[in-house]
């Protein structure tokens, strides 16, 4: 049985860091939110190039395959050129 009195010297725990980063920390976190829309920008690109080699390469696809393929691409560049925007505009 652990018994715990309020005499002995404890170490007291800084709750302070809990509550409050250091600043090197935040500088860390605010470099990683700042690569996020990089990685989602690049992220986009590549789909958008990904279904241009299927459209271009496969000869094998139905015009309905090839029409859900277009709408994909077409979402896919909105996504991308939203991101590309939002950067012109801040």
């Amino acid at each position: 049985m652990i018994i715990s009195k309020i005499e002995d010297s404890e170490p007291v725990l800084n709750l302070k860091d809990l509550f409050y980063e250091p600043k090197a920390l935040n500088k860390a976190v605010n470099k990683k939110v700042e690569e996020i829309p990089q990685k989602s920008r690049y992220d986009n690109f590549k789909l958008l190039t990904d279904i241009s080699n299927v459209l271009q390469k496969c000869r094998h696809l139905t015009a309905k395959d090839k029409l859900l393929y277009c709408q994909s691409q077409r979402y896919f560049m909105k996504l991308y050129l939203r991101e590309i925007n939002k950067e012109f505009v801040d």
